[in-house]
């Protein structure tokens, strides 16, 4: 019976993080502006499931324990990867380099508000806080588990249909899976996420991660 179990719940995991993604990239240009709406909707059941779980630690959804701590370290391990990536954008991609908030600041500061909100938290409530909390189990250990993860969160973002936004999602997969389980809180992880969102938007290359951009 134990084996059936992980039997389903490996067909579950397949199904959800692998097989959905697929779908959505081959019905990206139909579902291209449909995918925050979808990634909600997941977030919710995702959450009704965790507030069910009587095995689930609540606390984790808000928890602000050493918060100081985890966002001191947020801010070491963002400084000089985000200077890099300034330069990368300044030096190649030029005539995007800070476009966005200097062409259309007000939807730019929309887009700093809402981001964390509809994207930043939800997405980390399905990547990371469901993600480890359900399928722990079919792992060998910790190394593996991040590694898939940021796979899976790699996969999630082909729909926009260049090489840069599965990438970039695949190397913050491992950062923000890494944050999770030293910090145990959702909210911590959020931040990070957010703060990585925002500065990709800011400087030129939220243009990959924008559904106008879908071929």
């Amino acid at each position: 019976m134990q084996n059936n179990k992980k039997i389903l719940l490996i067909i579950e995991f397949i199904i959800i993080f692998f097989i959905t993604p697929i779908v959505i990239y081959l019905f990206r240009r139909e579902l291209a502006f449909k995918i925050v709406p979808l990634v909600l909707l997941m977030a919710i059941c995702c959450l009704i499931y965790l507030k069910k779980d009587e095995n689930f630690d609540k606390k984790k959804l808000f928890n602000t324990k050493d918060i100081k701590t985890h966002l001191k370290r947020i801010f070491l391990s963002f400084i000089i990867p985000a200077l890099l990536l300034s330069a990368i954008t300044y030096f190649y991609l030029n005539s995007r380099f800070m476009a966005f908030p200097q062409e259309r600041p007000v939807l730019w500061l929309v887009v700093m508000f809402l981001y964390p909100i509809l994207a930043a938290y939800p997405q980390e409530l399905i990547f990371r806080t469901f993600f480890f909390h359900r399928y722990k189990g079919l792992f060998s250990n910790t190394k593996i588990m991040i590694f898939v993860n940021a796979v899976c969160f790699g996969i999630a973002h082909s729909q926009y249909s260049n090489p840069v936004a599965p990438v970039l999602s695949g190397l913050g997969g491992i950062l923000f899976a890494y944050r999770y389980l030293k910090s145990d809180s959702l909210l911590v992880v959020s931040l990070e996420h957010a703060l990585w969102g925002n500065f990709l938007f800011t400087i030129g290359l939220g243009w990959y991660f924008y559904s106008g951009a879908i071929k």
